[in-house]
């Protein structure tokens, strides 16, 4: 139903939103932590923050987060669209 429909969107896009800025998060502590030298290509972690962000701006997380804020504030259930 579309009932059903919307209520999972709104849990995959909780989802998103969360491990995306998780993952970004955490590849920012590791620079911290590891210094400059984590970022060659020898390492790797380089490629897992570019993957990282990657991913996150191919699907903006910021259409899920306006359809999470709406649907707490009104009520209204994801309508499907190319970022569904």
């Amino acid at each position: 139903t579309a009932g059903a429909r919307g209520e999972l969107a709104l849990r995959v896009s909780a989802a998103k939103v969360v491990t995306a800025d998780l993952a970004v998060e955490v590849a920012n502590r590791v620079f911290e932590l590891t210094g400059a030298r984590a970022t060659s290509a020898r390492v790797g972690l380089d490629r897992f923050w570019r993957n990282a962000r990657t991913l996150t701006l191919h699907d903006p997380t910021v259409y899920k987060a306006t359809e999470l804020g709406r649907h707490l504030l009104t009520g209204e259930l994801p309508v499907p669209d190319g970022y569904s």
